[in-house]
Order: C-alpha cells, then sequence, then structure tokens
C-alpha cells in the first residue's frame, strides 16, 4: 500500500519536468546577447582628446544598456603608418579577427578611418552599422556614403568662426598666420584654415607657415607682430618626416609666439592657445554615444537615424587673454572662460562674509553698548545734578528761614538800638553843651575839636538810625519816602566812607562823575546802600596780591542816570556772572550771598536795572542804571576825574 503513492508522486514530478523543460530552453535563446562595439581610431586612442572622447563614449552606451557590452579598439595610426588606408594585410588583420565575432556597431573615428571602415571593411563586416565621429567635409561627403553609414560631421567652415573671435578681439589685426604639418590631417586642415580666411574677403594679410621643422618654425613665430592673428590648423608631421602628437607641441609653439593663436580643438585651450570655435572631445563622446544606442535599438528593417551635426561652441582661456592685452568684453556672447583666476573676493567671500557679519554684530553691539553707557553717563549726572539742586535748595530753605526769623527779630532789634543810639545822641547834644558853657576856660583848638567830635558822633548817629529804619521798613515791605537824589552826591559820600578801607589795602579809588547829572527819584540811604555794597565788593574781588582800584563812573543817558563801578581785580566766571545776583550765591569763604541780592532788589524797587560783565583789559564791571526825573531829563552830561590819594582829599 504504501509504496504506490511514491511511484505516483515520481511519475507526476517526471511528466512536470518534461513539460517545463521546451519553455526553459525557448526562453534562454530569446535572452539578448551582449553587445559588441568596435572602435576604430584614425591615429592613437591614448592621447588625452581620445581617452575624453572614449570615456565619454562608453558611459553614454552603459547608461542606457546597461553592463551588456564588449568594447573592442582598434588604433590605425595613418600618420605614422602611412599608405595603410588601401593596404589589403590590414583588411585582412580585421577580416581574421573579427568575421566570425559578431560585431554590433563599428564607430570609426575620424575622417580617414570612415572612409577605411567603408571600403576595406565592407566585405570583412558586410552589412555592420557604421556611426562614425569626429569627421568633417568636405573629406567625408553624406551624400556618397551607404544605408547603413550615420554619425556626427562637422562643417566644412570650421575655422571661419575661430576667425571671427580673433577679428572681434583684435579689431586692429593686419595679418592672419596659418600653422600646419607636412602630414595628410595637417593639409586638409591648413587648406581649410586658409579656405576661411579668404572667403571673409577681408583686407588681412594671409602667411602660411607649413611643413617646417619644428626648431625651424618656432625662431618664425618669436618674430610676429602683436598684431597678427595666429591660427594652429594641425601639426601631426613636420616637412621631415617627423610624426607628433599635436597636444604635445602646441604648448611650445604657442609659447613662442609673439602674436595670439587660435585653434579648433577644446583640448588646445589651456596649453597656450587664447581659445576659438572649439569642438569638446568629451561631449562628442557623448553625443556619438547615444547615436549608438539608437542605432542598437532599431527594429528589424528599420532606417539609420539621420546624420547630425557637430556644433562648435566658443571657448576662451583668461590667462592668456591677460598676456596679449585682450578685452574680455569683446568675446562672443556664451564664450565659455576658462582659467579665470577669482578676485580676493571670490577667493575669500565665504571666509569674509561670515566674518564680515561678525564684526558688523560686535559693531553695533559696541556702538550699542557705548550708547547705552552714554546713556546711563548722563542719566547718572542729571540724578547727580538733580540731587545737588535739592541739596542746595534744601540749605537755602533753611537759609531762609534763618533770614526769615532774622526779618522777625528785625523789628525788636531795631527797636532795641534805638535806645541806646538815642542814649549816644542825647550823650553828644549834653558834651556840646557843656563844651559851650566852659567856652572860655577851654583853649580855642579843643573847644572846636571838640565840637567836631560831637557833630560827627551825632551825625553817625542819625544815619544809623536811618539805615536802621530803612532795614525795618524793607523787612516789612513798607513803602519808603520818595525824593529828588544826586547820585554823584551819593557816590562822593560812600567814597569818602571807604577811602580809608582803600587806602589800608594800598589802593584807591577813582571818581568819575558827570557833571550836571540828572537827579533820580528814590531813597538817598538805600541808594548808598547799593554804592557801598558795589565799592566793598570791589576791593575785596581784588584780593591781597594786587592793590585794588576801584573806579566809579557816573553817565546821563537821555531818559537815566547809570552808575559804574569797575575794579582790577580777576573778573568774573562764567558760573559766578550768571549766578551773581542769586540769593544766597557768594564765592566768598564766610559770605552770606546777601549783600548783591539786597542790592538788585533795591534797584529794581526802584524801577531799574543792573547787571555785570567781565572787562576788555581785565577786571569785572557792575553797572546800574535808574530812570531820572522828569524835570532833569535833557541836560547834557560831561565827566570830570576825582582822584582821592588821602583820607584828606575825601574831606575836601
Amino acid at each position: 500500500m504504501s509504496g504506490r503513492p511514491v511511484a505516483r508522486d515520481f511519475f507526476l514530478a517526471f511528466i512536470t519536468l518534461l513539460l517545463c523543460a521546451p519553455a526553459s530552453i525557448a526562453t534562454a535563446t530569446r535572452l539578448p546577447r551582449r553587445a559588441r562595439v568596435l572602435v576604430i581610431y584614425q591615429q592613437q586612442a591614448e592621447t588625452r582628446p581620445m581617452l575624453e572622447f572614449t570615456h565619454e563614449l562608453r558611459l553614454a552606451i552603459e547608461r542606457d544598456l546597461g553592463a551588456q557590452v564588449d568594447f573592442y579598439q582598434e588604433a590605425l595610426d595613418f600618420d605614422r603608418f602611412t599608405g595603410r588606408e588601401s593596404s589589403s594585410r590590414l583588411a585582412s588583420y580585421f577580416d581574421e579577427k573579427y568575421r566570425r565575432f559578431g560585431i554590433d556597431v563599428v564607430v570609426p573615428v575620424g575622417g580617414r578611418a570612415l572612409h577605411f571602415a567603408v571600403e576595406q571593411l565592407d566585405h570583412v563586416l558586410p552589412n555592420v552599422p557604421i556611426v562614425f565621429a569626429l569627421c568633417a567635409a568636405p573629406q567625408t561627403d553624406p551624400e556618397s556614403l551607404p544605408a547603413h553609414v550615420t554619425g556626427r560631421i562637422a562643417s566644412a567652415s570650421r575655422f571661419e568662426p575661430t576667425l571671427w573671435m580673433a577679428r572681434r578681439l583684435q579689431p586692429n589685426a593686419h595679418e592672419v598666420v596659418v600653422i600646419g604639418g607636412a602630414g595628410a590631417s595637417d593639409s586638409a586642415s591648413v587648406a581649410a584654415a586658409v579656405r576661411a580666411v579668404t572667403d571673409s574677403h577681408d583686407s588681412l594679410a594671409l602667411t602660411v607657415l607649413q611643413g617646417l621643422p619644428l626648431d625651424a618654425l618656432l625662431p618664425r613665430l618669436r618674430q610676429l607682430s602683436p598684431r597678427s592673428i595666429a591660427i594652429f590648423a594641425n601639426y601631426r608631421q613636420d616637412g621631415r618626416g617627423r610624426v607628433f602628437e599635436p597636444l604635445d607641441i602646441v604648448g611650445s609653439i604657442a609659447r613662442a609666439a609673439t602674436a595670439p593663436m587660435y585653434a579648433q580643438l577644446m583640448s588646445y585651450v589651456g596649453e597656450g592657445v587664447v581659445g576659438g570655435s572649439v569642438i569638446r572631445f568629451d561631449d562628442e563622446g557623448k553625443s556619438t554615444g547615444r547615436l549608438v544606442v539608437r542605432v542598437l535599438r532599431r527594429r528589424p528593417g528599420e532606417r539609420m537615424p539621420s546624420i547630425e551635426a557637430i556644433t562648435n561652441s566658443f571657448v576662451a582661456d583668461w590667462r592668456q587673454l591677460r598676456r596679449f592685452g585682450l578685452s574680455e568684453t569683446r568675446l562672443p556672447p556664451g564664450t565659455r572662460l576658462l582659467y579665470r583666476e577669482p578676485t580676493a573676493w571670490e577667493r575669500h567671500r565665504t571666509v569674509v562674509l561670515p566674518t564680515s557679519g561678525v564684526i558688523v554684530a560686535e559693531l553695533l553691539l559696541i556702538g550699542s553698548l557705548l550708547v547705552e553707557r552714554r546713556r546711563r553717563q548722563r542719566a547718572q549726572k542729571a540724578a547727580e545734578e538733580q540731587q545737588h539742586r535739592v541739596e542746595e535748595a534744601r540749605r537755602q530753605v533753611a537759609h531762609m528761614g534763618r533770614v526769615a526769623l532774622l526779618g522777625e527779630l528785625a523789628t525788636t532789634i531795631s527797636h532795641e538800638l534805638r535806645q541806646p543810639l538815642a542814649a549816644i545822641r542825647t550823650n553828644a547834644d549834653a558834651g556840646s553843651i557843656v563844651v559851650r558853657r566852659n567856652r572860655g576856660v577851654m583853649v580855642d583848638e579843643d573847644r572846636e575839636l571838640c565840637d567836631e567830635i560831637f557833630r560827627a558822633i551825632a551825625d553817625d548817629d542819625a544815619r544809623a538810625a536811618d539805615i536802621i529804619t530803612r532795614v525795618r521798613a524793607l523787612v516789612r515791605k513798607e513803602e519808603l519816602p520818595q525824593q529828588p537824589v544826586d547820585l554823584n552826591e551819593v557816590c562822593r559820600t560812600s567814597a569818602r566812607l571807604l577811602q580809608y578801607d582803600a587806602l589800608h589795602r594800598g589802593g584807591d579809588i577813582i571818581l568819575s562823575l558827570a557833571p550836571q547829572l540828572p537827579a533820580v527819584t528814590g531813597d538817598p540811604v538805600q541808594f548808598q546802600q547799593v554804592v557801598l555794597n558795589l565799592i566793598l565788593n570791589a576791593l575785596e574781588a581784588c584780593g591781597s596780591s594786587i592793590a585794588p582800584r576801584v573806579e566809579i563812573r557816573t553817565i546821563a543817558r537821555e531818559d537815566e542816570v547809570e552808575v559804574e563801578v569797575r575794579d582790577n581785580g580777576p573778573g568774573l566766571s562764567e558760573g559766578a556772572r550768571l549766578h551773581l545776583f542769586e540769593s544766597f550765591f557768594t564765592t566768598k569763604a564766610h559770605g552770606l550771598g546777601v549783600g548783591l541780592t539786597i542790592v538788585h532788589s533795591i534797584v529794581e524797587r526802584h524801577h531799574g536795572r543792573i547787571l555785570a560783565e567781565n572787562g576788555v583789559t581785565g577786571g569785572a564791571i557792575v553797572r546800574f542804571a535808574l530812570p531820572c526825573t522828569r524835570s532833569s531829563r535833557g541836560r547834557s552830561s560831561e565827566a570830570r576825574l576825582m582822584h582821592f590819594e588821602t583820607e584828606s582829599s575825601v574831606s575836601q
């Protein structure tokens, strides 16, 4: 029983294997094989331009077809091995190597390689698609090519755009020098360059340096005029048969030339060539690779893609423009400028920008801190000034309290002083009576002296009583009796009273009084108090270092009388001049600051004005003006000088 299921399972597995095997075999036959691409180079394949071309060609094909591609390369090297284009032995080499290998597409690079592929390989690789690259007309005629041939071709006038670029950069050029070798490809390139110059119908002279040995060519290039245009056509073989790789010698040729040199291959730019309308080998590799992919993906019976035109682009070397003094602004639009040295800004802007930002931020921070500091200093100064004003106001309030208390005591003090003053006056009168009664007993001189002494005591007593009365009235704001006053007499009396003080200080008081001075209306005692205060302040302002000299001058104006007190002291500071008449302001160590305040109040009370200033020659000047009476206005005034030298002169 157990053997039957095993046999049955084995039979079913065998049948399944037989059914699936044909399908697997059919699938394997339908898998695409690896594509085989044969690249045939006209010259060497190891040069830098060809390496760039091949690299981009393979990348473009592998990018679309994946890794299912095999590449084969053959270098014909026709310049070094001449006469091989029609060699049957070379064709036999390809026949033996590739006939049964199954090449899918042939890529000839260069016109001579294309001719070899079409003419010599047609029987070796019959009907194999050919995609040519880097070919130029008229060496290659697209109309004469078989149907299985396509590719990319450059126009016959490939040197004309380069010549146009050179004329833009050198508008004052007078000559075109074409440089080329003696090989077949060299001759074709030289002919194309000459044709471009002649077809331009320009008035430029044409010089062709072709086939010269390299050691003979370089000295000729060193003699070129800077106004010449040098065009490097091609140089693979010189007149002696030596073969060169143009990329290896173009740098030496360009450095030897004393005129700007132009070329049509991108690989030459950077070796000393200014630039030109060039073919980029890497771009051509990409474009040719895409065209090869299109050919490989054709359906059976589908026509080959059309032949494509190679597009040149303008390229220039910034270093060579600098070398020959050519302006980059004259380059054709869209020119790619290579090897341009960045400016200092371009080199360091990634560092300069953040650093500048940090510096600006620091400057802003420092500026804000300085502004904040200045604001704080101003606020602190304002607070200190406010505190000072508060303290000053507090002191003034305290002082005003004391003055107010003194004012309250003034009535009592004046009342108390009246009794001793009355006693003094009574005693003086009694002394005078006694002297008169004993007139016969006393000597005449003694009797006269005693009379004079008692009269002086009585006069001083009367003046003291008047002052007490005026002070009392001033404190009580009482109206004093108004009367005409001669300010000349007030000045004389005041000077006489303080003359002894001036002589004691080693100085003098000078009176310069206007004659026929108009009278003013007011209280003579208060006017005398004003003049006495001003003279005393002038004497004290001179100090002890100099002999004080105080001058009192009266001047009659049109409707007022002016009194001026001038000293020879150090003068007034700006602060003292502004605050001189304010209450409790003083520059003295033990002053109360009320003397000039009283002077100011007396002058204003009599409708006058007072001011202080510094003299032109030094010292301080205080002048006050009072309105004169109506009856005395209009009098003429002339100053007269009175100089007190001794006490006796004052009394006179």
